[in-house]
């Protein structure tokens, strides 16, 4: 899994590469389209709040996924954007949080903390009952 994001990179940046690492190897390679987003869309891991995961996200990516179980998010955010920092990064990781039910001190914790986006799951519904469950959600969230 290390060797992927470095050998990614440079694809996803709009060039042609290849790679020879341990666990990944390929050829000369592109694709297309071209991302919008320049010098390339953001590189965000999703993984348990642990050092290594940490030390993985601030060697090679842009950002942080939660996990759907995640506990601490508030020290947890505070803990990356420390090594962020220590690591000679500048600003701040992105932050995404995965989240249940919506818990707007939760949120306004999680916001003041750095966390820059929170994504809740859909039921598993029909389309009325997924546009009325979203209805409501943005009424809770609604400030």
């Amino acid at each position: 899994a290390g060797g992927t994001v470095p050998a990614l990179v440079p694809v996803a940046e709009g060039l042609e590469a290849s790679f020879d690492g341990e666990f990944v190897k390929f050829g000369p390679s592109w694709a297309w389209p071209k991302p919008v987003q320049q010098p390339r869309p953001p590189v965000l891991i999703g993984a348990g709040a642990t050092e290594r995961n940490f030390a993985w996200i601030v060697r090679s990516a842009d950002g942080w996924i939660t996990t759907p179980t995640e506990r601490d998010t508030v020290d947890n955010v505070h803990r990356l954007h420390k090594m962020w920092a220590d690591a000679g990064r500048t600003g701040t990781p992105t932050v995404v949080a995965l989240a249940g039910r919506p818990d707007t001190e939760q949120l306004s914790r999680w916001s003041d903390a750095g966390v820059n986006e929170v994504i809740f799951g859909l039921p598993d519904r029909t389309e009325d009952e997924v546009v009325a469950y979203i209805d409501r959600l943005a009424g809770k969230l609604d400030h």
